[in-house]
């Protein structure tokens, strides 16, 4: 089979109980901790007069602090934060820090990227409509849009800019596991270029689960997957994501490849099982066939099995029996396969149960080690180990496989309905490398705000103190330049490597690290000459960049001698340097140039071609000009000087012998400035590497609705404690017409239709976070307050600011009879 049939895996993120990231995850993994919340037995609750009393499962895998979020990021206002599903919007950003690990920034990718993925249900849409009438109003519209799973992708694909197709998919336990074959399907089927697919399960309050007796879940709170104590599983939050590309085109664009993903298969169990919420035997070995098949792979070559695992007493053996069918397809032997299951380590994790039993496998396939299944002393007795393929994975352990044969794994899940999903995975290929690298390389970083900014540069340089001599420094320039999101607030370095960098991150090193002045504002450039540069100042250049050498040398040809004037060294160093701005993407709107600088300007604003600039140098012959493409400026400000272009030398001064890394400063100013650039130019034409590196830095506040605390006890929604949403003061009619005062009324409108505080009279709706579904709400309560002013339904995009609105509504008024 070719890498045309196959998927990589290039990216991820999770959140898990005990873990923010996959580094933490996986470190977890392989210490073999478990990582759920432990809490005292309690009774449940009775009705008068019941006999016998119930009690709650003493245990839970929980995610720190899940209603926390950086609305500002994804441009929610605090009202629509409040209203949107704590797991929606962990699940945003958990896409944001998967796309940013997969180095993949979709203002700029080319293609279509898709999302699949779903969630579980939770009380929090229940919470919020139990208290919609309390300001800020929410309808039944938003409490819909903002907590259903249909609008789970649709979100994403819209807050982060996804193009490509948006899916929900609902399966029950197996959900985010069949999300990751239907974003494999789309992706083979030419759907879209990039997948994200994965799950969310979070519950805000946190659930408490109640102990039924032959349920899935564990008496005492421990997952004992197929032990012969096993009881049932444990419950658990989480949320994981996984970015997928075609196989081939990740190999070529350099993409950090985690995995193979070489085939998947979903089906459902059918009628042929006791009930409805029973596994079968069958549906699962049959399923685990058909994606071996698909995949191209015998099961005698498969090392690792990442179960579904329940540890519930019927689930277990059937789950082995199924798997033990399926591997005797291909061969007798026994014993050779490690089988586990991460539910041991978090819970069961329920919509996102499936993808994190990937994410679990793909780090092994990764780190060539099997992390152990945790809680097993000896098998369940209807298990029949000794005559299976199957040994349970009781210790962290080196991956070892044949020659020749990459480290393979399987990796399952099973809904409760019957759908089941397999998948199977294979160790990613041995990148290329390139000996082709600059001995400089310019850092860009950016963020949303200063103090954001601060806290990627202080991550980065931890990241790379702690990958020393890990992360080639090319690929580190080439993932920050091509693979995030460019922000308002930036700031770049040049540095010669990592420890260079380390030191210039940290602040060791002043001056080198340079930070944007006016962030968001942009000017043209004006290319200016010298005409004082020569090539003695740029042997660095000939030696690494290839455009320049290649220009250089035209220039030289062209005049036909080997004794090179000094004026021909000028031309053929400048216009070399011009033609290398041009492949880093710089495309000036105007140009100067002093004495032999000069003739440059004309060659790059087309009044003149090389060949006549030749000549012009060398013989002074007069050449017939043209109409310049962009304008020759005849005047070189200044220093200091305030004009309207971004004056940028050809050849900046530096203080170093180099020349690149004054050009690479120059470059890194120009993108300062909001300049487009082209990167590729940068590393010489040599497409580097994608390499991991620390996610963005999110802001985040506590949003949440809380339970009525007078409401009665539930079970399954404990109780948690914040402050209420802020109430605005435009709560009379006013009586005063004064512009000062309908300025302050409007503004406070504002603040209490969109949760905020406060709102100043030039801040723009929509850059609050607010949208047509709040638009509609605003004017209806404008419309009590100045029932004179004709506020129809479109105003709000004529009239975006407090400001605005109050002078409109004062114009309104004043004319109303």
């Amino acid at each position: 089979m070719s890498d045309e049939s196959f998927v990589a895996v290039i990216g991820m993120a999770c959140r898990y109980p005990g873990a923010a990231n996959p580094e933490e995850f996986w470190h977890n993994l392989v210490q073999g901790l478990e990582t759920v919340t432990r809490f005292p037995p309690r009774p449940l609750p009775q009705p008068p007069g019941t006999a016998g009393a119930g009690e709650y499962v003493p245990a839970r895998g929980l995610l720190k602090d899940p209603e926390w979020f950086d609305a500002g990021y994804f441009g929610l206002s605090a009202r629509e934060a409040r209203i949107v599903n704590p797991q929606h919007r962990i699940f945003l950003e958990c896409a944001v820090e998967a796309l940013e690990d997969a180095g993949c920034d979709p203002e700029r990718f080319p293609g279509a990227i898709g999302v699949y993925a779903g969630s579980t249900h939770n009380a929090y849409a229940e919470i919020v409509r139990s208290r919609r009438e309390e300001p800020p109003l929410a309808t039944d519209l938003e409490i819909l849009i903002g907590n259903a799973p249909d609008y789970l992708a649709s979100r994403a694909a819209y807050k982060i800019g996804l193009r490509g197709p948006a899916v929900a998919i609902q399966a029950a336990c197996a959900t985010s596991l069949v999300a990751v074959h239907t974003a494999a399907q789309a992706l083979l089927a030419g759907d879209c270029d990039v997948a994200l697919a994965g799950g969310v399960a979070v519950h805000v309050p946190a659930k408490a689960s109640p102990y039924v007796e032959g349920g899935i879940l564990s008496r005492d709170g421990t997952c004992r997957t197929f032990d012969a104590e096993a009881g049932g599983t444990v419950g658990g939050d989480g949320v994981g994501i996984v970015v997928l590309k075609r196989l081939s085109e990740a190999i070529t664009d350099g993409d950090n490849i985690r995995a193979v993903l070489r085939g998947s298969a979903v089906n459902n169990d059918g009628a042929n099982r006791i009930g409805y919420t029973a596994p079968s035997m069958e549906g699962q070995a049959s399923v685990i066939r058909e994606a071996q098949l698909l995949a191209g792979v015998n099961a005698a070559t498969i090392g690792y099995v990442e179960a579904h695992g329940t540890a519930t007493p019927l689930g277990d053996p059937i789950e082995i029996a199924a798997l033990t069918k399926a591997f005797r397809q291909d061969t007798d032997r026994r014993g050779f396969c490690q089988i586990g299951s991460v539910k041991t380590n978090i819970g069961h994790i329920d919509a996102a149960a499936g993808v994190a039993g990937l994410i679990k496998t793909v780090l092994a396939l990764q780190h060539g080690v099997i992390p152990p299944s945790l809680n097993f002393t000896a098998p369940n007795p209807q298990i029949d180990f000794a005559a299976s393929p199957f040994v349970v994975a009781t210790s962290t352990r080196e991956w070892r496989t044949s020659a020749g044969i990459p480290r393979r794994a399987g990796v399952s899940s099973f809904g409760i309905g019957g759908t089941n999903a397999h998948v199977l995975l294979e160790q990613a290929p041995v990148p290329a490398t390139t000996d082709l690298v600059q001995p400089w390389q310019l850092l860009v970083l950016s963020a949303r705000t200063p103090a954001a900014l601060d806290a990627m540069t202080d991550r980065l340089a931890a990241h790379l103190r702690a990958h020393t001599g890990k992360l080639p420094l090319a690929d580190v320039a080439w993932t920050l330049q091509t693979g995030r999101r460019e922000h308002a607030c930036r700031r770049f370095a040049v540095v010669r490597d990592a420890d260079d960098a380390i030191r210039v991150l940290t602040g060791l090193d002043p001056g080198r690290l340079i930070d944007s002045e006016k962030p968001g504002q942009t000017r043209q450039v004006a290319l200016v000459f010298p005409g004082t540069t020569d090539s003695s100042q740029t042997c660095d250049l000939r030696a690494t960049q290839p455009v320049f050498l290649r220009a250089f040398d035209e220039c030289l040809s062209i005049a036909g001698t080997k004794d090179v004037p000094v004026e021909l060294d000028v031309l053929a160093t400048e216009l070399a340097l011009a033609r290398l701005w041009r492949s880093w993407g710089l495309r000036p709107e105007a140009v100067a140039g002093s004495g032999t600088g000069a003739v440059v300007a004309d060659v790059v604003a087309g009044v003149c071609s090389v060949d006549e600039a030749v000549r012009r140098v060398i013989a002074g012959a007069t050449v017939e000009s043209r109409t310049p493409r962009i304008p020759v400026l005849e005047q070189v400000p200044a220093p200091g000087e305030a004009t309207s272009h971004l004056w940028m030398p050809a050849f900046p001064h530096s203080a170093r012998q180099d020349a690149l890394p004054g050009l690479l400063d120059a470059a890194g100013r120009l993108w300062l400035a909001e300049t487009t650039m082209y990167w590729e130019g940068l590393h010489a034409g040599v497409r580097q590497r994608r390499v991991p590196l620390p996610s963005y830095p999110f802001e985040r506040q506590r949003y949440v609705v809380e339970p009525h605390t007078s409401s009665p006890p539930r079970t399954d929604v404990p109780v948690t404690l914040v402050a209420g949403p802020p109430t605005g003061r435009a709560t009379e009619a006013p009586s005063d017409r004064s512009k000062g005062f309908v300025d302050q009324v409007i503004a406070d409108l504002f603040a209490q239709t969109l949760g905020l505080e406060s709102v100043e009279l030039d801040e723009s709706f929509f850059d609050l976070g607010g949208d047509s579904l709040i638009a509609t709400q605003l004017l209806s309560r404008a419309r009590e307050l100045f029932p004179t002013a004709q506020l129809d339904s479109t105003v709000i995009y004529e009239a975006q600011t407090p400001a605005e609105l109050a002078e409109l509504i004062d114009k309104q008024t004043a004319l109303a009879p």
